[in-house]
């Protein structure tokens, strides 16, 4: 047996001898034995089992005359003078070996950063001369067994510089590395290559693998929701979807305020939920004009530049990372029983006078009426109706059981008898359970790194299943990346990468109007159904109309469950590609390809037995079926130059880039279809005369071209300056304006390196940065400039014939959007760096803004795009982070993000004049609500009464117990335009988050708050039937006393009744606009990690479980407590809005919580 063999195998088992039972007695007389012979007698006698090289104890006589002794005992006469010695280990096995072998000893210690004094994970730990070593675990510690005390460890960790330690005998030691500043802050990404991070001069965010992996999500825009200051991220939980994202404001009226995504240096030709979040490495956010004017025209809205993973240097590194979680409804608010909600709908009928049996006006409950006014002809409603009263005939429910009236019921009007009557007894609907579900999302992804001197691969496959807790909603998602890079010469350097991904996404029931309005209809539709009703009949047939009211017509939600679908299929492929030739060490050239395809299938199927076919004659069905192909080429040449002269470096960046965009895209809209079973894949059979409803093809192309130079300059590496400038060619805009230059400048001042503050050795770090810069926006169609024409059907004589229409005027004058932006900042650390952070503040200024305006029909065009209007943003925002505690076991740190964004137009199409038919104020945010104020509700009295009449003189009938509205001005009793206010925005007054992280040992645990404040939310939260109509489905249980009434004048809401008496419908819309505050914790987290030694038996290098709770706990204002989320892109930006919305139309209505159990595991 070899002597390595050997020595692994006792590492392995680890067991002292000391740590078992040794108590056997043995009786060893012999003459003239080999010990070989000896250790043969002993396992004769016992259990032992010896383990040995015969070199060690060949040739060994011994005489052993030894009674009732112990094992220790026996050996240690046997091997006395051989210079060998013996461990006894598990499952009696005992070794014998050499003495230098067996005196191993344990070596422990921690890893630190010399500065910060934090604790380093996974530092590689070698025995000098070997490949004998370990790493340290999650606390920086580690263990290793030496057999010689003057053994040298080697000590590497990345970002550090390496340490040598003789130990000299020590079997404890603390180790400080020493950072390598050059290495840790050659990594951040400012487009178009790296700086050091000690070296940005613009306003720049940072965003880590670590703070992407903190929430599993779909899209990596969600993770960042909150972890950046001056980033408003609006959320969107429907399956699939794409957050709302702004950067400082929006600044643009009718082009995009998007921002800009780029992946490895190129621009993404996709969506950003194509990317899987689990390949991306770090996301850097370019916010101000001096870092993001290098990308010119495409810039103005921020950029956020991606960087995937990357193959590393060394063997085959496999990565698996899973997570699966729970997902339902999380209401804030508690909904009205059956029986309540009909004890409301009654009083409304009450107060309306309409609520009869016969021709008998009733005010007290009455089973006849009720049928007749909340059964219908509905058998379940009837059924659960019956349950409240007690009748004397249960079967044939023909004589109800009477009581006589109380003293007030008689004073209130009651008759002396009055049916016995108990609503609690009527059985409850519950239409959400019924509609949503407890629904499960899996993500997985597989990931492969490997590399050497010359060459770098990774490659990962992910699958996503995210079904949606509305039902019929779902979206799945598989991705593939592919990224290598080979180093055939020094002097060259050649790399690719392709992301590629394919997925379905569900969108959800069509309503029975046609319109897919996405995920609110399953959860609206469920909030407007009878709490009374069921969806089906005692047969187990489908009810048409639960509740059958058909005056206030709602559809069972479960026909358009079944017979109606909305999905869109999407495959997207990136491929690029760059080659790179380092002519002399200060000097290289770059070339970088990309190219992008991006198809989608769109349909949708309106059945036969849909809400909105199945009274169709002939009873068919609708379907749609439309696709989009859209491609993209980029070429961009560089050069870089990178020179320092004693204390003067000089860098420049010099670059061409050219960029073809392509789309084209069909549709088809048919009635009449036949057959349900294919769906949208067989539109011809259909029996329609006149063809299909609607049909259409298009195709756009448009091309971009750009000229760059950057110059970076640094003294002393205290004094730093970035001047950019770009030259941009649109393709979409007017002859003569195509062309634009944009520049950028930026200085910053390293105060910490100045003598005077050196001497303050407790300030780490203070950077003061200031920057100016121009970027452009020609985000408008591709033919704005040319006049487009649309198609326009019409008679001519017995046959149809197709012409065109002006679609726009020409607008031969079209240019640039443009924005000017000025930023201050500073970067500080101080305390050795436990307290740092960046404050930034920024006014930016956009002019000739681009726009559509209506123009007089004369000029025989209805619209032109024109460059209109000014725009201001101006802000702060402040990110600090702070380390509050740091011991050998535990570490707290807090990392807070707060940001402020004041919006308002300057200008429009007539200078300093509002633009009120498109809600366009000057001095407002582009979006605002405008509507009538009201002053509480009209009472009983005589000043009211009076001021009733005055308006009744202009045909107003308003009564007691409805809104009062409020006249600007002197009174004329009229309600007239500029009677009305702006009374709100959908831009907060200020975002912010704080995450606090606790580690303990191999555990840690981290709780995130997210915090928008000072917005308004356009929805109806006042209850249905106290205005007009006594159809009304959930109520909330907060409401149900809060109503008007002659006894109840201090109410919130107004009367109930079934008339309607309010003259104007914007009254009521007045009190739509709710405060939208919120404050949200998002996630909170608990992880652990295994410890390496445990796992390397496993030949696993790292294995992470977690679990977390997403959405645990909202707070907020009417909103939240009315059940409805407001962090939600609703889409309801006018309160001249049709309808009275429940909540947003973008899923977000209702409020989700989501249980998470995760495993990440590296081989």
């Amino acid at each position: 047996m070899k002597l390595t063999t050997l020595l692994l195998f006792i590492n392995f088992l680890q067991i002292s001898a000391a740590g078992f039972s040794q108590t056997g007695r043995f009786n060893l007389q012999m003459e003239r034995a080999t010990i070989k012979e000896a250790l043969s007698n002993i396992e004769s006698q016992s259990h032992y089992k010896f383990v040995y090289r015969d070199a060690d104890i060949e040739n060994k006589i011994v005489s052993p005359n030894l009674k009732n002794a112990n094992i220790d005992e026996v050996l240690t006469a046997l091997l006395a003078k051989t210079g060998s010695m013996f461990r006894v280990l598990e499952n009696n096995l005992i070794v014998i070996a050499p003495e230098g072998v067996l005196q191993q000893k344990k070596v422990t210690g921690t890893v630190v950063d010399s500065q910060t004094g934090e604790t380093l994970v996974g530092v590689s730990i070698l025995i000098e001369g070997t490949n004998q070593g370990t790493v340290t675990d999650v606390n920086g510690k580690f263990s290793l067994n030496i057999s010689n005390p003057n053994t040298v460890l080697k000590i590497t960790y990345m970002g550090y510089m390496q340490e040598k330690v003789a130990l000299k005998g020590q079997t404890k030691i603390d180790i400080k590395l020493i950072r390598d500043v050059k290495s840790l802050e050659e990594v951040v990404v400012v487009g178009y290559g790296t700086v050091r991070k000690s070296d940005v001069t613009g306003a720049l965010t940072r965003v880590t693998e670590k703070t992407i992996k903190e929430r599993p999500v779909q899209n990596a825009i969600q993770a960042i929701q909150g972890k950046a200051a001056g980033v408003d991220i609006v959320s969107n939980v429907r399956p699939g979807e794409v957050a709302s994202v702004t950067i400082r404001g929006t600044r643009s009226i009718s082009a995009s305020n998007s921002p800009l995504y780029v992946i490895d240096g190129i621009i993404l030709m996709g969506s950003i939920n194509d990317i899987n979040p689990n390949d991306i490495a770090s996301m850097e956010i370019l916010k101000d004009a001096s870092a993001t004017a290098i990308y010119g025209s495409r810039g103005a809205n921020g950029v956020v530049l991606i960087t995937t993973k990357k193959g590393t240097k060394g063997q085959l590194s496999v990565n698996y990372d899973a997570a699966m979680s729970l997902d339902n409804i999380n209401s804030l608010t508690k909904w009205a029983s059956a029986g309540e909600t009909i004890d409301r709908m009654r009083t409304a009928e009450i107060n309306g006078s309409t609520y009869k049996s016969g021709t008998t006006t009733l005010n007290y409950p009455d089973p006849t009426a009720d049928i007749n006014k909340f059964g219908n002809s509905d058998v379940m409603t009837i059924a659960a109706i019956r349950k409240a009263y007690e009748w004397n005939d249960p079967g044939t429910f023909a004589s109800v059981k009477m009581r006589a009236s109380t003293a007030a019921e008689i004073a209130a009007g009651y008759p002396a008898q009055v049916p016995v009557y108990n609503s609690a007894n009527i059985p409850t609907t519950n239409w959400i359970d019924l509609l949503t579900r407890t629904s499960v999302t899996q993500n997985h992804l597989l990931s492969l790194s490997a590399g050497n001197e010359n060459s770098k691969i990774y490659f990962s496959f992910g699958y996503l299943d995210n079904e949606g807790a509305q039902k019929n909603q779902n979206y799945n998602r598989y991705t593939i990346k592919l990224n290598g890079e080979i180093t055939p010469k020094k002097w060259l350097t050649t790399g690719a990468s392709i992301n590629a991904s394919m997925t379905r996404q569900e969108y959800g029931t069509i309503n029975r109007s046609g319109s897919s309005t996405g995920a609110n209809d399953m959860y609206g539709v469920a909030l407007s159904q009878y709490r009374m009703a069921q969806p089906y009949d005692e047969t187990g047939a489908m009810i048409l109309y639960p509740g059958n009211n058909k005056s206030a017509p709602v559809w069972n939600p479960f026909i358009d469950l079944q017979n109606s679908s909305d999905e869109t299929r999407t495959l997207n492929l990136q491929a690029n590609a760059f080659a790179e030739v380092t002519f002399l060490p200060w000097l290289k050239y770059r070339m970088n390809f990309g190219s992008g395809y991006r198809a989608t299938r769109a349909g949708t199927w309106q059945g036969t037995q849909s809400t909105l076919r199945r009274t169709a004659s002939p009873q068919t069905a609708k379907d749609s079926y439309g696709t989009t192909a859209n491609e993209q080429f980029m070429v961009e040449n560089l050069l870089y130059v990178n020179k320092t002269f004693g204390v003067h470096t000089f860098g420049a960046t010099l670059m061409q880039s050219a960029q073809y965009n392509r789309n084209e895209n069909s549709n088809m809209t048919v009635s009449g279809v036949t057959n349900d079973a294919p769906k949208w894949y067989d539109l011809a059979a259909n029996n329609s005369s006149t063809g299909p409803d609607s049909y259409g093809t298009g195709f756009v192309e448009s091309a971009l071209t750009s000229y760059m130079g950057r110059i970076n300059y640094s003294l002393m590496d205290k004094y730093l300056l970035t001047a950019t400038g770009r030259f941009d060619g649109a393709s979409v805009l007017a002859e003569g304006h195509k062309w634009d230059f944009f520049p950028s400048f930026s200085l910053a001042w390293k105060l910490q390196q100045e003598k005077f503050l050196k001497p303050i050795t407790w300030i780490n770090e203070l950077k003061l940065r200031t920057g100016y810069g121009v970027t452009g926006n020609s985000a408008v169609g591709a033919y704005s400039t040319a006049g487009p024409l649309s198609i326009y059907k019409y008679a001519f004589g017995t046959a149809s014939a197709i012409g065109y229409q002006p679609y726009n005027m020409p607008n031969p004058s079209l240019k640039w959007e443009k924005t000017k932006q000025i930023n201050l900042g500073v970067d500080f650390a101080v305390l050795s760096n436990r307290i740092s952070g960046t404050v930034d503040l920024y006014q930016s200024n956009t002019y000739d803004i681009l726009m559509t305006e209506a123009i007089p029909a004369i000029t025989g065009y209805p619209n032109i795009t024109a460059n209109i209007g000014k725009m201001r943003n101006r802000g702060i925002e402040i990110s600090i982070t702070t380390v509050n505690v740091q011991t050998k076991d535990f570490r707290w740190t807090t990392d807070i993000n707060w940001s402020k964004n004041k919006e308002e137009i300057v200008e429009l199409v007539n200078g300093k004049q509002d633009m009120v038919g498109n809600n366009w104020f000057i001095g407002q945010p582009l979006q605002v609500f405008r509507t009538y104020q009201v002053a509480g509700l009209w009472q009983n009295s005589a000043s009211d009464l009076a001021e009733i009449a005055k308006w009744a003189a202009n045909g107003y009938t308003f009564a007691p117990g409805q809104y009062k509205p409020v006249e600007q001005g002197t009174p004329n009793y009229k309600l007239e335009d500029n009677d009305k206010v702006i009374r709100g925005t959908d831009r907060p007054k200020w975002i912010g988050g704080i995450t606090n992280t606790f580690s303990y040992k191999n555990f840690e645990l981290s709780a995130f708050i997210y915090a928008r404040i000072g917005q308004s939310y356009f929805s109806s939260l006042q209850p249905g039937g106290s205005t007009g109509g006594s159809y009304v489905g959930y109520v909330r249980t907060m409401d149900i006393n809060n109503f008007w009434s002659p006894t109840n004048t201090n109410a919130t809401w107004p009367q109930l009744t079934s008339k309607a008496q309010v003259s104007n419908a914007d009254v009521n819309r007045a009190n739509f606009i709710n405060d939208g505050s919120f404050v949200s914790v998002r996630n909170i987290a608990l992880s652990y990690n295994f410890q390496p030694n445990i796992l390397s038996k496993l030949n696993i290098k790292r294995l992470q479980v977690y679990t977390q709770v997403l959405n645990p706990f909202m707070f907020g204002g009417a909103v939240v407590k009315a059940g409805i989320n407001p962090d939600d892109t609703n889409g309801w930006t006018s309160v001249n809005s049709v309808g009275d919305p429940t909540g947003g139309s973008n899923n977000n209505t209702m409020i989700t919580r989501s249980w998470v159990f995760g495993v990440r595991v590296n081989f």
